[in-house]
């Protein structure tokens, strides 16, 4: 038992196997079909190990292959933990399908396990896994959409259009066996639908519905206009729905955390609509939305974006918004809410009514389907549910080593200056990545215009200057010893603390020259003396060095003792 939904060919590439080899080999000739079969052989390997995704190439036949040490850790990831095709990884991390295939191949090779690879730096990923770049040359690539027409007529083959193509530039051009297999790749994406069934735990869907349920604001009496967000199960079509304020990304944050909470578990794969706060450039390779990122990290999930523009790749949530709009939104209308917490009650019971009514063509309801065919594949929730957190890019860090986050300055290791950082913002804390791993961990204020600064963060000669107050010799001197801690305090105990600075920083120097014991104890002799004075503990300091150095003075054996003196006395 098994959701369906229509899906283009090029999905399906590796289902129907047969079919597209038959597709592609309409491309040649007669005679070129009698050429050597290594020939038409190795064309069609070139054409099943390329992604059935058609690209924008502007340099070159491929895509860049520099990708971010993000891309990287996310594609191992995948690799190593889950189960998804290549074609998922790479659709997921915004890396090519040969790349997934190549680094899968690698950590087989050398068996690799995500508990050894998850420890490495960026640096160590990328030498495990990539080799150096050969700068190869970009090559001219044609309109395959204009290829493809010129194609159609009767005689006119795939070899006859190479050549002329390639009499034109021969050092700037594809290879036939290239050409042809982009070629395969564009006529493999040519509309075409097909039923697809959805594996228990494979999929989830979510998307905003296009009507906005609303509520009475108590002080204006004005309607409030919300968002309803619904998401459903591939595979039983369970369904969540819940409304946000907006469609900004800590609100569909939030969404998400509800949403597993009340299914109980996660998928394989998310699957959202192309809205900005899951996908910042919604192209043929989509870039994720950062802080989207960062919580399929958090639950382990893959996010595989639907294509623009193709309401089939998510037929079953446009079928449950549908489905949420008549059996939730038509509802909803009848009642007044008072407030947003109001408003997601009522949703939250007729979403319930609407799981537990019988589905029509089975007569089980999508709860019944959930719990027989879903819930088990489900994988476990983590310990901690995801806290949103926002994502700041700092481009370079200033010479001051602080950087700006709403207004309020955090210091970062003065060792990063002029690196790219990453700031991750939460409601209580400031984490400042660097890679993957915290640089920096600050406790989050609100004081635009002020700064955080942690002394480790500084340089020598900073650290030592900015414990230059009263307050910092302070900390300094309880950390020296008890009796320089009081011989300190006797020094700035006046009605202006900042004259006896200049006595804390000879007492500094001391203790650099004979080290805290010596300067603690001779903070104690003075305090005795009850002259606690720099100049008196200079001259305790000088005579316990003149006195370590002095020789011990050898007795004399022709001196007389007390016990001669004490026969004399008793004669």
């Amino acid at each position: 038992m098994k959701g369906t939904e229509f899906l283009t060919n090029k999905q399906c590439v590796n289902i129907a196997n047969d079919d597209a080899r038959h597709t592609f080999l309409q491309g040649f000739s007669n005679d070129q079909a009698e050429e050597p079969h290594q020939i038409v052989d190795s064309t069609w390997r070139m054409f099943m190990r390329l992604t059935g995704l058609r690209f924008q190439l502007q340099n070159g036949p491929f895509p860049s292959a520099e990708t971010s040490s993000m891309k990287q850790f996310d594609t191992v990831r995948l690799i190593l933990t889950t189960s998804l095709t290549d074609r998922q990884i790479a659709a997921s991390s915004g890396v090519s399908k040969t790349t997934v295939g190549r680094y899968r191949g690698i950590a087989k090779a050398k068996q690799l396990s995500w508990n050894t690879v998850s420890s490495l730096d960026p640096d160590g990923l990328h030498k495990l896994f990539n080799r150096p770049a050969n700068g190869g040359k970009s090559k001219r690539v044609p309109d395959f959409a204009i290829l493809h027409e010129l194609l159609q007529p009767k005689g006119m083959t795939l070899q006859l259009w190479w050549e002329d193509y390639r009499r034109e530039d021969p050092h700037n051009t594809l290879s036939y066996s290239h050409l042809a297999a982009q070629l395969s790749r564009y006529r493999a994406a040519l509309p075409s639908v097909m039923r697809q069934h959805h594996k228990p735990g494979d999929r989830l869907f979510v998307d905003y519905s296009g009507l906005r349920p609303h509520y009475i604001d108590v002080v204006t009496r004005q309607k409030v206009h919300v968002e309803l967000f619904v998401g459903v199960l591939g595979a039983s079509s369970l369904m969540f729905a819940m409304c946000t304020p907006s469609q900004k990304v800590p609100d569909f944050i939030r969404a998400h955390v509800a949403m597993f909470d009340y299914f109980g578990g996660v998928p394989d794969i998310l699957v959202p609509d192309n809205l900005k706060s899951a996908v910042t450039l919604a192209a043929r390779t989509p870039t994720i939305q950062r802080t989207y990122a960062d919580l399929a990290r958090h639950y382990g999930v893959a996010v595989l974006p639907a294509r623009p523009y193709r309401p089939r790749d998510k037929g079953s949530v446009e079928a449950g918004v549908k489905f949420a709009q008549q059996r939730i939104l038509s509802r909803l209308g009848h009642q007044q809410f008072y407030s947003l917490d109001e408003l997601n009650a009522e949703v939250a019971k007729l979403l319930d009514e609407a799981n537990d009514r019988p589905m029509v063509k089975d007569g089980l309801s999508r709860r019944a389907r959930f719990e027989a065919l879903e819930r088990a594949a489900l994988k476990p929730l983590p310990l901690h549910p995801y806290v949103y957190a926002e994502w700041i890019t700092i481009p370079t860090v200033p010479k001051d080593y602080h950087v700006a986050v709403h207004g309020h300055f955090y210091s970062v290791p003065h060792g990063l200056i002029g690196k790219r950082l990453d700031v991750c913002v939460t409601e209580k804390h400031v984490e400042v990545m660097h890679g993957r791993q915290c640089v920096a961990h600050h406790e989050r204020s609100f004081m635009k215009g002020d700064h955080t600064t942690v002394p480790s963060h500084q340089p020598e000669a900073h650290r030592a200057q900015g414990e230059r107050s009263p307050e910092g010799m302070m900390a300094w001197a309880e950390e020296a010893g008890p009796y320089v801690h009081r011989f300190a305090k006797h020094q700035l105990d006046r009605p202006q603390p900042f004259l006896g600075l200049p006595a804390c920083d000879t007492l500094r120097s001391l203790a650099r020259i004979h080290g805290t014991a010596a300067l603690d104890e001779a903070a104690r002799r003075s305090l005795d003396l009850q002259s606690p004075r720099i100049t008196t503990l200079k001259r305790l300091l000088d005579n316990t060095v003149s006195a370590a150095k002095k020789p011990a003075t050898p007795r004399n054996s022709n001196a007389r003792g007390a016990r001669y003196h004490a026969e004399v006395v008793q004669c």
